[in-house]
């Protein structure tokens, strides 16, 4: 089945796409907010939440993967 005949298929990489351009965003800003940490404990306290952003765009960038190769036609 091709994309464009299942439009919750659609719809689903429509939101997966939308959310890893809002978890990139907010990657970009915290890496930008844990270089100019000057106190250790903040740096740390920024690092962490960067992680997990990180481990966030990663699953996102898995799902996409994995829904793009089932939406993908049978050959």
């Amino acid at each position: 089945m091709a994309i464009g005949e299942d439009p919750q298929t659609t719809q689903e990489l429509s939101e997966i796409k939308g959310a890893l351009d809002v978890l990139f965003t907010l990657r970009e800003e915290f890496a930008t907010w844990v270089e100019e940490a000057q106190d250790g404990e903040r740096k740390e306290e920024l690092d962490n939440v960067y992680q997990h952003v990180l481990a966030m765009e990663q699953e996102y960038q898995r799902r996409l993967a994995e829904l793009q190769k089932k939406a993908a036609p049978s050959r």
